[in-house]
């Protein structure tokens, strides 16, 4: 709760200092927005996102409380695997083969790194996949989010109250999740803690050895609040450059690095199960960057072009003879005819298609029946 608390207070504080010093927006292309009034449209648009938090953090704490922290990290390892099975299922986005193939070593290279103790515990495990599916299904939506933003941008429409930006979405994420946590954190912390106030006049803590006093936890809950704000603040504008695989791939990344940085800084022991998941890898994020890039599919999960499906030539003519006109004009005159054409979509762009994009990675289900 204190996190979600942390990233509204600082959204809010930035688009506020934007608002007095307006180099900020120029230096910060996040801020340049601010923060949009509140109204249906925008809460449409970000509870389901506040949904999504909410449910992950919940699932990833009951989990830790039932298995080892690694066991719950090495679940999460599957994101990229989760990601590229939703593309091709619900999108029909095939990537290429060798694009599933570098995801396995940097899959069971991040789940050795992270693996130092395995538990049987059901409902852990059953919990720390559902939230994996869960934050999996919250990248997928974030991103379809900014490129509509970016194509709203790119055309030089307004999308103001309409479609938000990152600080915006962050904002009413943030706000919602709060709002949903409320109840939660009530039954469970709430009413024992303002008991304790109103009984003592102040909230009793631990006096065992190592415990933190007042001053010192409030320190500790102020730290965690800005780094959790600037982790979601860099992980959307990551996410609106990247596609949801990549981004997936880049989490990956963190947990391994996050294990390194512990052995070289605490000299934390280590196995050579971990030192060679490590290695490992990293030879999977060297071939992933090997293949993705001439992915058709990476680049059409990027931009989301598997959205809306056109021709690329006109079907229709507004002409009163029908008969005199098959996709062009048929008069003489060709200098101002006065006929005007119709594309599919009403939004046909000339870089619709990513330049390498291959024919088949353009067919829908069942062409490569019908061609033969």
């Amino acid at each position: 709760m204190i996190q979600f608390a942390s990233v509204s207070v600082w959204c809010l504080v930035l688009a506020r200092l934007a608002s007095v010093f307006p180099y900020l927006k120029t230096a910060f292309p996040a801020l340049k927005n601010g923060i949009l009034r509140p109204s249906r449209q925008i809460l449409y648009t970000a509870m389901p996102l506040a949904v999504f938090s909410l449910l992950g953090h919940l699932l990833s704490s009951f989990a830790t409380s039932k298995i080892p922290v690694s066991l719950v990290h090495t679940i999460k390892g599957l994101s990229p695997l989760f990601t590229v099975l939703a593309y091709r299922v619900f999108f029909r986005i095939r990537y290429a083969r060798a694009t599933y193939l570098s995801l396995v070593p940097l899959t069971i290279g991040v789940m050795l790194a992270c693996a130092t103790d395995f538990s049987t515990n059901f409902w852990g495990i059953g919990c720390a996949l559902v939230a994996a599916i869960v934050f999996v299904t919250q990248n997928i939506f974030s991103k379809k989010l900014f490129n509509e933003v970016a194509r709203a941008e790119a055309e030089g429409s307004t999308y103001q109250g309409q479609k938000l930006d990152k600080l915006n979405l962050l904002c009413y994420c943030s706000c919602g999740a709060l709002l949903l946590t409320a109840p939660v954190w009530l039954l469970t912390e709430g009413f024992f803690l303002m008991g304790d106030v109103w009984k003592d006049g102040i909230i009793a803590l631990s006096v065992g050895k190592g415990a933190l006093d007042h001053g010192a936890l409030t320190l500790e809950f102020i730290f965690n609040g800005v780094f959790h704000f600037a982790q979601n603040i860099l992980a959307f504008v990551l996410l609106s450059r990247l596609s949801p695989v990549s981004y997936s791939v880049a989490s990956l990344i963190k947990r391994v690095w996050v294990i390194v940085v512990a052995i070289l800084w605490f000299r934390n022991p280590t196995t050579r199960t971990q030192a060679f998941g490590v290695v490992l890898t990293f030879l999977g994020l060297y071939l992933y960057d090997r293949t993705s890039m001439e992915d058709a599919a990476e680049r059409r999960a990027k931009k989301d072009h598997f959205r809306r499906p056109s021709a690329l030539l006109p079907v229709n003519v507004l002409n009163k003879d029908a008969s005199k006109a098959n996709g062009h004009p048929l008069s003489p005159n060709r200098a101002g005819d006065g006929k005007q054409y119709i594309f599919p979509g009403n939004n046909f762009s000339s870089s619709w298609l990513p330049p390498g994009t291959k024919q088949e990675s353009t067919w829908e289900a069942g062409d490569s029946a019908s061609k033969r």
